[in-house]
């Protein structure tokens, strides 16, 4: 973290009075919101032909949610720095979050129930779930700055 962008560079929406325990609850209950909502478009295959791995995908969909949204917040914060993200407000980036979550939300269900099954461990899917969506995540911010460049911590300064 730089001295020209402080802790939270999107602070703006975060409640100021928030602090210790209150600030973390905030910060996963948001992640999974950004999470789930842009990852939508995966959940139609996932409901519709869970019936594939009836056990193991509930169970692989469960811990993706669960640790990606962790994982978000601990990457929005920058407690676990893999890079800028861009702002939540950023409506630009909204089809690229989209598109990558969500293949990404399928591949942490599909593809490791998938492989949990062959392997005939339902435990594998709960953990491999969870695994594939942080290390997914934490690839974000490489491939939003392919696409789009640098994030900017104001609106106004993108040209």
């Amino acid at each position: 973290m730089t001295d020209e962008e402080p802790r939270g560079y999107d602070e703006a929406h975060y409640s100021n009075e928030k602090s210790g325990v209150g600030y973390w609850v905030e910060r996963y209950f948001f992640g999974g919101i950004e999470l789930t909502v842009l990852s939508t478009p995966a959940f139609v295959p996932v409901v519709l032909f869970q019936f594939h791995y009836p056990d193991a995908v509930p169970l692989a969909g469960i811990a993706a949610i669960g640790a990606g949204s962790l994982a978000l917040a601990l990457f929005r914060a920058r407690a676990v720095d893999v890079g800028r993200w861009p702002r939540l407000g950023e409506f630009a980036s909204v089809p690229l979050r989209a598109a990558y979550f969500s293949a990404l939300f399928l591949a942490a269900t599909f593809g490791v129930a998938a492989v949990a099954t062959a392997a005939g461990s339902l435990g594998l899917a709960f953990l491999g779930g969870g695994v594939v969506q942080v290390v997914g995540l934490a690839a974000f911010p490489t491939v939003y700055r392919a696409v789009h460049g640098e994030p900017t911590r104001h609106p106004s300064q993108r040209v």
